[in-house]
């Protein structure tokens, strides 16, 4: 026997021509509702987009101007701490010039400028080497500025007046830290005729004093 189908199907609905007319209108209005609230949303999302790109537009020109604003003053306290600077190492050479007998400060402040620098981490002004780190005396101790220009006024005594004889008389005006007992001591371990062995010792017991006495030694010209 041909097995029953059991499947119950819905009955068929089958409009009138004016329902079929009704119902075609009703899905067109139903579709042009929802095409309406999507093109409104649309248009809200795209002016709200709007404003925010208005307001991000402002704040970046704001900040923009606050970064300038703040960078001329900044260049502006610069250009002031450079020109005081510049004023106290004029001072301290004129100081010098009245001292040691320089008689024309300009020159030695050229002659010198490289040398005399200001230290903004301690405020101020150090004598640099050779090689651009702070110059020690034979001490051990770094060279004072006062000290420097005592130096250079004796080691350049064309630029000093002939009535002035700088490292001449009183200990105040020799060349500070190189006197020539200290020296001698440093021949003993640098240079040529040194004792090696002194020297060896010396880098091995202390290895930060070698350094220092080597130091010295090559602003000395023992090496």
């Amino acid at each position: 026997m041909p097995e029953l189908d059991n499947e119950v199907k819905p009955p068929k609905i089958t409009f009138s021509p004016e329902q079929q007319l009704k119902v075609d209108e009703l899905i067109r209005e139903s579709m042009g509702r929802a095409g309406n609230d999507a093109r409104a949303t649309a248009a809200r999302l795209q002016a709200e987009m709007t404003v925010l790109q208005t307001e991000l537009a402002t704040l970046k020109g704001e900040r923009t101007g606050l970064e300038s604003s703040l960078t001329l003053k900044d260049k502006e306290a610069q250009a002031a701490r450079n020109e005081t600077i510049a004023v106290r190492k004029q001072n301290i050479i004129q100081d010098a010039a009245a001292k040691l007998g320089f008689f024309n400060p300009s020159q030695v402040a050229q002659l010198t400028d490289k040398d005399v620098q200001w230290d903004a981490g301690k405020q101020k002004f150090i004598v640099l080497g050779e090689d651009g780190t702070e110059r020690l005396g034979i001490n051990g101790n770094p060279l004072t500025v006062d000290g420097y220009y005592k130096e250079f006024a004796s080691k350049n005594t064309h630029l000093v007046r002939g009535d002035v004889k700088p490292g001449v008389g009183s200990s105040e005006n020799k060349i500070p830290y190189s006197t020539l007992g200290e020296k001698e001591k440093l021949a003993k371990l640098f240079g040529r005729g040194s004792d090696g062995k002194a020297a060896n010792d010396l880098a091995l017991s202390d290895p930060n004093e070698y350094k220092r006495q080597r130091h010295v030694a090559r602003r000395l010209g023992l090496i």
